[in-house]
């Protein structure tokens, strides 16, 4: 009778390692749909979102034209191809944007197998310890690669007498001490305000759009959601932005004078940001969203 006992707990015990085996293989197929998702979505948004970035730096920073600068780089980028996907800038949203989404799908992914009560907030916490570090990363390396390029060329083509004068002026080094720490904060609280619009507020506005706006096709609703919730976290995002770069880029300037620089050009950035937010956090997380349903599908199979 022990015999038998001892047969049918090693037998169960058996049974139980098969199955946690299983299971794990199943965590690890989703995790890698995620990433092939996060990896996919982010190369089919960061040709748009790269052109869109650098326009808007260049106008933020040198007040060049934005439609200008979007005709510019976006022949530019047809033109050479090659040159533009290896370029540093392009790497730069890339990684953004991969890591991101990366971060988004595994978290969602494991809060689910572990039945998470708290799946939203965890999904929140985790996406903006990536992204935040990550997009003042690409901020502050947009800022000195665009910024600092484009006032060298303006710099060359003055006048000699003019010319050291520009120079120090523009090719300023890096910020240091409470100027730096308050353009990071900034920056971090930029980043803070559309994750939550786009990862966390997003799907929960889906349930509030009334049933007769999109009747008879319930995933329309996630499609209005993902494409207006993160737009209008720009409104409250843009000047966080803007104050975040004047503080970036010049010192030793009252804060009354800065706040009346940096909202200068405040309706015209804030509706720049909110078509940027587009590509990025809409048609980006659209896509993420139903490639990822996808890799899910077919690596359970």
């Amino acid at each position: 009778m022990n015999r038998m006992n001892i047969e049918k707990d090693a037998k169960s015990i058996m049974q139980s390692r098969y199955s946690e085996k299983l299971w794990d293989k199943s965590l690890y197929r989703q995790l890698f749909g995620d990433i092939g998702a996060a990896t996919a979505s982010a190369a089919l948004v960061s040709p748009a979102v790269t052109i869109i970035d650098r326009a808007f730096v260049e106008k933020s920073l040198l007040n060049c034209s934005i439609l200008r600068g979007l005709k510019k780089h976006t022949i530019a980028a047809l033109k050479t191809p090659h040159r533009f996907i290896f370029s540093v800038p392009f790497g730069l949203i890339w990684t953004l944007y991969a890591a991101t989404y990366t971060v988004a799908n595994g978290s969602d992914t494991i809060c689910k197998k572990f039945e998470t009560p708290a799946a939203g907030i965890i999904t929140f916490v985790t996406t903006t310890l990536v992204n935040v570090p990550l997009g003042v990363w690409k901020d502050m390396k947009y800022a000195r690669i665009y910024g600092i390029r484009n006032d060298h060329d303006a710099v060359s083509k003055t006048s000699e007498p003019l010319q050291q004068e520009l120079t120090k002026k523009v090719l300023k080094p890096k910020p240091s001490g409470a100027a730096a720490r308050a353009a990071t904060a900034m920056f971090l609280l930029r980043d803070s305000v559309t994750i939550f619009g786009c990862f966390t507020l997003a799907p929960r506005m889906t349930e509030m759009i009334p049933d007769d706006l999109v009747p008879g096709c319930p995933e329309a609703k996630l499609v209005i959601a993902q494409l207006t919730v993160p737009v209008l976290t720009q409104v409250v995002a843009t000047p966080m932005h803007l104050l975040a770069l004047d503080l970036y880029m010049r010192q030793d300037v009252k804060f009354a004078d800065r706040l009346v620089q940096s909202q200068r050009y405040l309706p015209s950035s804030t509706a720049m940001r909110c078509f940027r937010i587009i590509p990025a956090f809409g048609f980006g997380c659209l896509a993420n969203m139903e490639l990822r349903s996808f890799f899910h599908r077919k690596l359970n199979v």
